[in-house]
């Protein structure tokens, strides 16, 4: 595997962490996270993308 394939692969699962832990605080809705999940996956190009879901499984949070 290629240097940059390596890095890009750390800077999205970096970025997803960061995302899901705005979400889970509260930080961020369920429609932002989703809008930076797919942000994350076209800047970064995770070597798996195309296995990845298009949606997310996560139900949004109830108040």
């Amino acid at each position: 595997m290629e240097q940059q394939k390596i890095l890009d692969e750390i800077g999205y699962y970096k970025a997803q962490a960061i995302t899901e832990l705005l979400y889970t605080k509260g930080f961020i809705t369920f429609d932002e996270y989703d809008k930076l999940t797919e942000i994350n996956r076209r800047t970064f190009s995770p070597m798996y993308a195309d296995l990845l879901p298009k949606t997310l499984a996560k139900a949004p949070k109830q108040s």
